[in-house]
């Protein structure tokens, strides 16, 4: 199925707002206030949407036309209950940009149908996973309406003869991958038990007034050379399957001595120098420097059991720099330049004060920015999903049976666990210069089924 074909083959038949189901104010919900304060973390996160796509094979018996109604009901009404507990998720930028006003304006929620079959999108998907996207929301992108923008917008779209797609996206500004993960998790169990067993699933512990934004710098997004949306390069997206057996010979390849590299040390590293090997290749045999950048959650590394669960952004993305002739192209080696910088990172941040904090993620925000403006370097993403429970993302009728992250506007790798929750899952978002290449390079062939 061709992607134009598919746009034209999903009609959108609603779109209405979804409230807490205790309105603000009340005497139930004293603890919620009426205004979330933003902090450092949130200025440094871009001003996007990012959209994660769900797809469930549900059988025709269970989506009939009298079925259908019922499932949004379901839904909508367990969206409804959690937003009651996550009252910011229903929030709107205020006018200064500096906080989310709290007055339960809602998640927007968008019903949809495609003519086509589940079945029939999930052959033409193993080899375009592309085609989900088009199941994710329009986004209206314009800055100057954050304050009408809902921070959360769902579509859930019908199938001919049952199945759905599911898509969730967040602003990111102030909603982290932790917290979108988490956010959605919480809705599915919602929705597949009817009550909220966890009422304290996020804590509030207003990270703005620990961690305040600095230089009014929330009003003033800052962004790098290559952080305008028409300067976005389009990416393809491909899966790869590196399982246990597979992990294991790495680490004997690998054999670091001085510690075990864990699995998804392994995976990045493999990856990263694949791409490293590519860009070689395409640049007549030029090795060139490279920046890896790794968000790093910063929930289990400082020592304050209260931020565990703490909503918003709580992460720091660690610049990682590969420079011929200072490391060598094996994969140990790669795997050493990894291991070194993000353990140095975790151990500073785990004890250090606020400034230090602060300090040290704007440090890694301006390195960042200078490489990027570097176009002698290449810059990729990592971002590791392993441990959170996407597999288990189950609303009542099953497991997703396909999954997809991210807007496609940068070479990036997805990790997420396999289903059996020893091997890994990459999503790899490449140029589609370098994919083709990509694909072919020793080391993904050796190590990766797709």
């Amino acid at each position: 199925m061709e992607s134009k074909a598919l746009t034209n083959k999903i009609k959108i038949l609603s779109k209405n707002l979804i409230k807490p189901s205790i309105s603000f104010p009340t005497s139930k919900n004293e603890h919620h206030p009426k205004n979330y304060k933003l902090s450092f973390f949130d200025q440094f996160a871009c001003q996007i949407h990012v959209p994660c796509v769900l797809l469930y094979p549900l059988k025709y018996s269970m989506f009939s036309f009298t079925k259908n109604s019922i499932i949004h009901e379901q839904l909508e009404q367990s969206l409804s209950k959690l937003l009651t507990h996550v009252y910011t998720a229903a929030g709107r930028f205020a006018v200064d940009g500096q906080s989310i006003d709290c007055h339960d304006e809602g998640v927007l929620y968008i019903k949809a149908k495609v003519e086509c079959k589940l079945d029939n999108f999930l052959k033409d998907a193993q080899k375009d996973i592309d085609l989900a996207m088009h199941f994710c929301p329009k986004i209206d992108r314009d800055a100057s309406n954050l304050s009408t923008t809902p921070l959360v917008v769902v579509q859930v779209t019908e199938f001919d003869c049952g199945g759905l797609a599911l898509s969730v996206s967040t602003k990111h500004a102030v909603i982290d991958g932790f917290t979108a993960l988490k956010f959605v998790y919480e809705w599915s169990k919602v929705s597949k038990t009817g009550i909220i067993s966890d009422k304290d699933c996020f804590t509030y512990d207003d990270l703005g007034t620990i961690f305040p934004a600095r230089d009014n710098h929330l009003s003033k997004i800052v962004k790098s050379p290559r952080d305008n949306d028409h300067e976005f390069v389009e990416t393809i997206s491909r899966k790869f399957v590196i399982y246990e057996s597979a992990i294991s010979r790495l680490r004997e390849i690998v054999g670091v001595a001085c510690f075990k590299p864990s699995r998804v040390e392994l995976v990045i590293a493999l990856f990263w120098r694949s791409l490293i090997n590519v860009s070689q290749r395409k640049n007549n045999g030029c090795l060139r420097p490279s920046l890896l950048i790794v968000p790093m959650n910063l929930r289990d590394k400082i020592n304050f059991p209260k931020y565990k669960n703490s909503f918003g952004n709580f992460a720091i993305e660690v610049p990682v720099k590969f420079i011929p002739g200072e490391t060598r192209m094996e994969l140990q080696d790669i795997v050493q330049l990894l291991r070194d910088v993000i353990q140095k990172t975790s151990i500073s941040f785990a004890k250090a004060s606020d400034d230090i904090i602060f300090s040290s993620a704007a440090k890694f925000h301006e390195e960042i920015k200078e490489w990027k403006k570097n176009e002698q370097v290449d810059v990729c993403m990592a971002s590791s999903l392993c441990r959170f429970p996407i597999n288990e993302l189950d609303f009542g009728w099953g497991k997703p049976c396909l999954t997809t992250f991210g807007l496609r506007r940068r070479d990036m790798f997805w990790l997420y666990d396999t289903e059996c929750g020893t091997g890994i899952v990459v999503q790899a978002d490449l140029k589609q210069g370098y994919m083709n290449m990509f694909q072919c390079d020793q080391g993904v062939l050796t190590f990766t089924c797709q």
